[in-house]
C-alpha cells in the first residue's frame, strides 16, 4: 500500500471569515450539552492536570457554568475527597449533610467544622435527629472536652418536610432568624439541610452548572490501571457526575475495554473518553459506549506525544474529522489541547466542537493547584 500524505490544518493556519451579524455579544447563547444529564452554560472544561484542576478550580468554573475535571494524580481517597468538596460547596439542599453524635466532644465538632469549612452540624444518634450544634452555641466555649450534648440546641428545633422549595425555605429562615434549616422525612429522621449560604450562592451564580439536586457539576479523571474500577466506584460514590477516561491514545484496546467495563459494572454514570484524532478512533469510542469523545493528540502545550512518539494530527483537522463521525451518532465532541489564545476557542467551536478543554490558560490562576512563590 502506497503511503499518502494529506494536508491538515491547525488553529494557526486559519481565520474565521467575518460576515454580517444582527445580534450583540450579550445575546449569544453558549450553552451546550455533553449528555442527557450534563448541561453547561459555557462550553469550557478545565483539563485533568495536577497544575490545573482540583476542587477550587472545579467549583469556580462550575459556578460560571462550565465544568472541572479533577486530575487522577492523587490517591483514590484524596481524589474522591476533591469531588466531595465540589458537591458539598453549595446546593439547593444538602442531601447527605455532615453530622455528629451527641457523645462526641466539642473538640471533635470543631475539627469537623474546620475541615469541611461549615458553621454547624446536625446531631444524629442512631439515625434520630437529636439537635444541632452551631458556632453560636460554642463561640466562647473554653472547655473543648465537653460533650456535644452539653451545648447543642435541642428545644424548638426548626425543621421542614422533604419537598420544601427554596422560596418556602427562605421564608422560614427569615421568620426564625436562623441560617440552617433541618429537613426531615415522614419518620422524623434527618434527610437534608438547607442553608442561607447555599441560597445566597445560588442567587449570586444564576448560571451555575448544577445537577438535578442543585449541586455543582464535577467530573473526575481515571486511567487504565489495575485499580481503575476501584477508583471509578469511589468517585461515583462521591457523586462525580462524569468519569473521564484520560489517556494520550484513546483508540486502544485498554481504553476501549475500560469504557465497556465501567458501563457494565457501574450504572447511571456518564463517561467521556479520549484522546483520539481520527474518525475511526471516534467510532471505536462510540461503539464502546462513551457519552462524549475527547479529541486531540499532541496538541496540548505540555504534551510531548508528537515529539516523543512522532504521532498526532493537527488539531483543527482532527476536530473536523471526529465531528463528522460523532454527528452521525449524536455524540458530543470536546476539543482538548492547542488552545493558546481566545480566538482558538472560537475556531474549535466553529469546527464543530461542543466544548473545549483548557489547560494552559487556566494554569497559574489563583484557583489552580499550587501557590505562587515570590522570589
Amino acid at each position: 500500500m502506497k503511503n499518502e500524505i494529506k494536508t491538515a490544518l491547525t488553529f494557526d493556519d486559519v481565520l474565521l471569515k467575518p460576515l454580517y451579524s444582527n445580534i450583540l455579544p450579550k445575546e449569544v447563547n453558549l450553552s451546550t450539552s455533553l449528555s442527557d444529564s450534563i448541561n453547561l452554560h459555557i462550553p469550557f472544561i478545565s483539563a485533568a492536570m495536577d497544575t490545573v484542576t482540583e476542587s477550587e478550580m472545579a467549583i469556580s468554573l462550575a459556578r460560571e457554568g462550565g465544568m472541572g475535571v479533577i486530575h487522577k494524580n492523587l490517591s483514590i481517597e484524596n481524589q474522591a475527597l476533591e469531588v466531595d468538596k465540589v458537591k458539598r460547596s453549595e446546593s439547593g439542599m444538602i442531601l447527605d449533610p455532615i453530622t455528629i453524635k451527641s457523645k462526641e466532644t466539642i473538640r471533635t465538632a470543631l475539627d469537623i467544622m474546620n475541615h469541611f469549612q461549615i458553621s454547624g452540624v446536625p446531631v444524629v444518634d442512631n439515625g434520630k435527629l437529636m439537635g444541632i450544634l452551631t458556632n453560636r452555641d460554642i463561640r466562647f466555649e473554653s472547655n473543648l472536652d465537653l460533650k456535644v450534648s452539653d451545648r447543642m440546641t435541642i428545644e424548638n428545633l426548626v425543621t421542614v418536610k422533604e419537598g420544601t422549595t427554596l422560596e418556602d425555605a427562605k421564608i422560614v429562615l427569615q421568620k426564625h432568624k436562623i441560617e440552617k434549616l433541618l429537613v426531615i422525612n415522614e419518620s422524623g429522621a434527618l434527610s437534608g439541610l438547607i442553608t442561607v449560604k447555599d441560597i445566597l450562592k445560588k442567587e449570586h451564580h444564576p448560571n451555575a452548572a448544577i445537577d438535578k439536586h442543585g449541586r455543582l457539576i464535577v467530573a473526575a479523571a481515571i486511567g487504565v490501571s489495575d485499580d481503575t474500577l476501584e477508583r471509578a466506584q469511589a468517585l461515583v460514590n462521591a457523586y462525580a457526575d462524569v468519569l473521564v477516561v484520560d489517556t494520550a491514545h484513546g483508540h486502544s484496546k485498554g481504553v476501549l475495554d475500560t469504557i465497556k467495563k465501567i458501563k457494565s459494572k457501574i450504572s447511571n454514570i456518564d463517561v467521556i473518553a479520549g484522546n483520539v484524532a481520527t474518525s475511526s478512533g471516534t467510532q471505536a469510542l462510540i461503539d464502546a459506549g462513551v457519552d462524549a469523545v475527547k479529541v486531540g493528540i499532541g496538541a496540548g502545550s505540555s504534551c510531548t506525544t508528537r515529539i516523543v512518539a512522532g504521532a498526532g494530527v493537527p488539531q483543527l483537522s482532527a476536530i473536523m474529522n471526529c465531528v463528522d463521525e460523532a454527528r452521525r451518532h449524536n455524540i458530543p465532541v470536546i476539543a482538548d489541547g492547542g488552545i493558546k489564545f481566545s480566538g482558538d476557542i472560537s475556531k474549535a467551536l466553529a469546527a464543530g466542537a461542543d466544548a473545549v478543554m483548557i489547560g494552559s490558560l487556566f494554569a497559574g490562576s489563583k484557583e489552580a493547584p499550587g501557590k505562587l512563590i515570590k522570589i
